[in-house]
């Protein structure tokens, strides 16, 4: 009986990259001896709910998603929700891949699919807030809701550049959160323009952010960016570029396994959470990691000499 895989897409994704590859993933996974099926999502939320009515392991050992950071939250919400332990490939066809590149998933398609011959299915850690998941990273303040924000037209056309353009419209204006960050080891109390809790290494493209997060670890890697001036921006995200960052005295690092997050602001409804890319809970915000939750295929670690 052959093992049966499911392609759930995201068509509108990377410049609707997907549709030129359908027929050589389905030509591959038939290599491979499966036999696939396709979902065609239509709406945010469309994957997640297909999973939790359709998927079962007796009807699917393989599921492929094609998508962005928020395609592939889709996905994973939904096998979480439903408690499915059910091996999982990454094509990393959106606009934004942070995860994807974080965990060294190749970007051609090609090299993705061979994932499922040549590299490793691994138990990786996942985030959870309040009652959303994430994969990569969850934030709040700055930033945070630039990818709710950016239409779809500017996306097709200036690709990833069309976050950073809005990104620098919100800079202009934006107001500090008053917050207490609690873990197991600390306390901290202060103003901050930035928090961002890492699974992966990086956001918004750039990978250095917290290059030394591992998805297999058990913890988090919490940035956390102070009150800053406008035309101090420049210079801290230079550091970020060179991935000098975190000795800035602007900038403090935590790892823990969970944290509570509180902002004490009186209009809290201001500040915009946000989990791989789509819109997270609000305040205050208890963020836990969940060790080896999730089965993917990543490519196989080079043997240390």
């Amino acid at each position: 009986m052959k093992r049966k895989a499911v392609l759930l897409y995201n068509p509108k994704a990377g410049h609707r990259a997907i549709i030129t590859h359908l027929d050589y993933i389905a030509k591959k996974m038939q290599q491979f001896d499966y036999e696939l099926s396709l979902y065609r999502s239509m709406a945010p939320g469309d994957i997640k709910s297909y999973i939790k009515e359709n998927i079962t392991v007796d009807n699917t050992q393989l599921i492929l998603i094609s998508g962005g950071d928020g395609t592939v939250n889709d996905c994973i919400t939904g096998m979480l929700e439903k408690g499915l332990d059910i091996p999982l490939l990454i094509l990393p066809l959106g606009t934004s891949n942070d995860f994807a590149n974080s965990a060294g998933i190749p970007m051609g398609i090609k090299e993705c699919l061979a994932l499922v011959e040549e590299g490793e299915l691994s138990y990786i850690d996942v985030g959870k807030t309040n009652e959303k998941y994430f994969i990569n990273v969850c934030n709040m303040g700055l930033f945070s809701g630039v990818s709710h924000t950016v239409d779809l037209e500017m996306k097709k056309k200036f690709g990833r550049l069309a976050y950073y353009v809005k990104g620098f419209e919100e800079i202009q204006n934006y107001q500090a959160m008053d917050m207490t960050i609690t873990t197991d080891k600390e306390i901290l109390k202060g103003k901050y323009i930035l928090v961002l809790v890492f699974n992966g290494k990086g956001a918004g493209g750039l990978l250095k952010l917290a290059q030394e997060a591992e998805i297999t670890d058990g913890v988090f890697n919490m940035v956390c960016i102070k009150d800053i001036g406008f035309f101090d921006v420049p210079g801290l995200f230079l550091k970020v570029l060179q991935g000098e960052h975190l000795k800035d005295s602007k900038v403090d690092y935590i790892t823990t396994d969970k944290v509570t997050i509180e902002c004490h602001n009186q209009e809290q409804k201001h500040f915009v959470t946000d989990v791989d890319g789509e819109e997270g809970p609000s305040f205050p915000m208890k963020i836990e990691v969940i060790s080896n939750k999730l089965r993917i295929f990543l490519p196989k670690k080079e043997e240390e000499a």
